[in-house]
C-alpha cells in the first residue's frame, strides 16, 4: 500500500477492544489493490492491546478517544478526520477478502447518483445472512428473512435499492450520525435522511460481501440490557424526526406493542429484571429527547426533497 498525500478513499474503522479481529483484518485491508486510500482507526477507549498492535503499522492513522463515545460519535469523528473524498466505514470485526473491492465500489458509486453504497455482511462461519440492507415492513419494523449469501452475490442486479445500509458503507457525508445516544442511532437514521433530504437512493452492491468475525463476541445479560436501553428510544427518535405524521400515527403504536411483547419474552428467557428496566429507561429517554427531536423534525421536514416516506415501499428482492 502506498499512502498518498490526498487519498481518494478513506477506510475508517471504529474499534473497541477488537484486537483479536484487527489481527486478522488489518493485513487484508492494507493489502487492498487500490492506488489511493488511507486507513484510519478510531479507538473508543479500548482496554486491550489494540492500540499497541496498531502502532506497528505506521501507515495507519489512529485516533484514541480515551473513552467509549458510542457508535455515532465515534464514527462521526472518523468521518471528520478522513482525508479521502469517499469514506468506507467498517467496524473492528469486519474483514475484507476481495483485494479489488475498493475499485469495484468506487466504479459503482460513481456510475449513478446515490446516497449510500452498502455491502452484505456474513458471519465467517455461516453461509446465510440477515445483514444485507434495511427494509421496512408494513408497520415500520425492519424485517429481513435470512438468505444464502450466494443468492445475494448471484443476484441478477449488481445494485439493489435498500432503505438503509448495513455493514460497510461508502458515502460522502450527510451531516453525520445523530449523537443523541451511544447506540442504535446510526445507519437506520442516516439512511432515511439520505433518501428524503438528498433525493438520492441507497444501494446494496451484490457482487461482494464483508466477513463478520465477531459473531462469537460475548454478549452477556448486562451488555444486552445496555443495548436494549437505547433500542426503543433510537427507533422513536428516527420515526419522530423523519417520518410523516400519518405514518407515525398508524405505525408507531404497533412498534410499541412489539417492544412490550419482546420485553415479556426476554424477561422469561433471561429472568433478569434489568430487561424491563431497560425498556422503561428507553421510554424515559424518548421523552427526555422529545423537545430536541421535534426541533430537528421541523428542520428535516422543511428541507425534504422527497415528501413521501418512500422508504417504506422499497421491496426486499431476497424475501421469499
Amino acid at each position: 500500500m502506498v499512502e498518498p498525500a490526498q487519498p481518494q478513499i478513506s477506510i475508517v474503522i471504529l474499534n473497541y477492544n477488537g484486537l483479536e479481529y484487527l489481527r486478522k483484518s488489518i493485513p487484508n485491508i492494507l493489502a487492498l489493490e487500490f492506488p489511493s486510500f488511507e486507513v484510519v482507526v478510531i479507538d473508543n477507549g479500548s482496554t486491550d492491546s489494540s492500540m499497541l498492535f496498531l502502532n506497528q503499522y505506521p501507515e495507519i492513522r489512529t485516533i484514541a478517544n480515551g473513552k467509549n463515545l458510542g457508535y455515532s460519535q465515534g464514527k462521526n469523528i472518523g468521518v471528520q478526520t478522513a482525508r479521502g473524498r469517499y469514506v468506507l466505514l467498517l467496524d473492528d470485526d469486519i474483514n475484507i477478502l476481495e483485494p479489488l473491492l475498493l475499485d469495484k465500489l468506487l466504479n459503482k458509486f460513481t456510475e449513478r447518483e446515490m446516497g449510500f453504497l452498502s455491502l452484505a455482511l456474513v458471519d465467517s462461519s455461516k453461509t446465510v445472512t440477515e445483514w444485507y440492507g434495511g427494509f421496512y415492513g408494513p408497520y415500520g419494523l425492519k424485517l429481513r428473512a435470512p438468505v444464502p449469501i450466494d443468492q445475494i452475490i448471484n443476484h441478477r442486479d449488481q445494485l439493489v435499492e435498500i432503505a438503509a445500509p448495513d455493514g460497510g458503507e461508502l458515502f460522502f457525508s450527510l451531516g453525520g450520525y445523530d449523537e443523541a445516544q451511544p447506540y442504535f442511532l446510526d445507519v437506520g437514521d442516516i439512511g432515511i435522511r439520505s433518501i428524503i433530504l438528498s433525493g438520492k437512493k441507497n444501494y446494496l452492491y451484490t457482487r461482494a460481501c464483508l466477513i463478520h468475525l465477531g459473531a462469537a463476541r460475548k454478549e452477556d445479560d448486562k451488555t444486552w440490557c445496555w443495548k436494549y436501553r437505547y433500542t426503543l428510544s433510537g427507533i422513536s427518535r428516527i420515526a419522530f424526526k423523519n417520518w410523516r405524521w400519518e405514518n407515525i400515527l398508524s405505525r408507531f403504536p404497533v412498534i410499541l406493542g412489539y417492544f412490550f411483547i419482546k420485553t415479556l419474552k426476554q424477561l422469561i428467557i433471561r429472568r433478569k429484571i434489568g430487561v424491563a428496566l431497560s425498556l422503561f429507561k428507553s421510554m424515559a429517554l424518548t421523552l427526555k429527547q422529545l423537545p430536541d427531536t421535534i426541533k430537528l423534525r421541523k428542520k428535516i421536514q422543511r428541507d425534504r426533497k422527497i415528501h413521501s416516506d418512500i422508504f417504506f415501499k422499497i421491496h426486499n428482492p431476497f424475501s421469499r
